[in-house]
This record gives structure tokens, sequence and C-alpha cells, in this order.
């Protein structure tokens, strides 16, 4: 059980569009992934990303995430212009 919610902890939801039509896609840890559902609209695709972002597990560290006490290190910006 506890190996299923680790696993079930290292994965992502969103969305792809295709036009007017979108598609919900779970990212799993292994960078697959795995169509949830499509041929939706966005407004659809929205309400079911939003209730299985809901369902993952809380409190469960994916792998390189920051703690979010400590703050981010800073990175360079660079610009880039187009004429």
């Amino acid at each position: 059980m506890k190996a299923a919610r680790q696993r079930e902890a290292m994965v992502a939801y969103f969305i792809r569009r295709h036009g007017d039509e979108c598609s919900v896609i779970k990212l799993l840890a292994d960078n697959r992934e795995e169509v949830v559902q499509d041929g939706m609209t966005l407004i659809e695709a929205e309400i079911l990303c939003a209730m299985k972002i809901d369902d993952l597990p809380r409190g469960a560290a994916a792998a390189g995430e920051l703690p979010l006490e400590e703050p981010r290190p800073k990175r360079p910006r660079q610009l880039s212009l187009k004429f």
C-alpha cells in the first residue's frame, strides 16, 4: 500500500489542447504520459484535472522538490531582444 501511495505521489496532471478539444493527461514519474480522458471542452477538462489533483496524497514530496521554508536559489536572467 505504501509503495502504491509513493508512486501516486509522483504523478502530475495537466491539460493538453487540440483546437477546441482538450485532454487531461497524467504524467508519470518515469516521464510516460497517460491520457485520462479526451474530447472535452476546456471547462470540463479543468474540472476533471482539478478533481484528479485533489485526489493526490498531500504532504508527499516529489523527487527534486525544494522545501517551501527555504528560499529558492537566485538564477541569473538572460534577456533576448527581437528586432
